[in-house]
């Protein structure tokens, strides 16, 4: 059977939201410092894990070898 969110334990919950929050605020940052729309990168960041940070370390590798 399917386990029910409410059996999730809090520690889960609280280690998720850390983990998007400290992914958010690191995406944000990085974007705001390149000038690449830190609120969409950020908001991104605190939606899922962790293809916003790997598609922002891609899209960012690019734009730097065409410098």
């Amino acid at each position: 059977m399917a386990r029910s969110v409410k059996n999730v334990p809090k520690g889960v919950w609280a280690g998720l939201a850390t983990l998007l929050g400290a992914q958010a605020t690191f995406l944000f940052l990085g974007a705001r410092k390149t000038g690449r729309n830190p609120w969409v990168w950020g908001g991104a960041g605190l939606v899922q894990f962790p293809l916003p940070a790997i598609a922002y370390f891609i899209l960012n590798r690019q734009e730097q070898k065409k410098k």
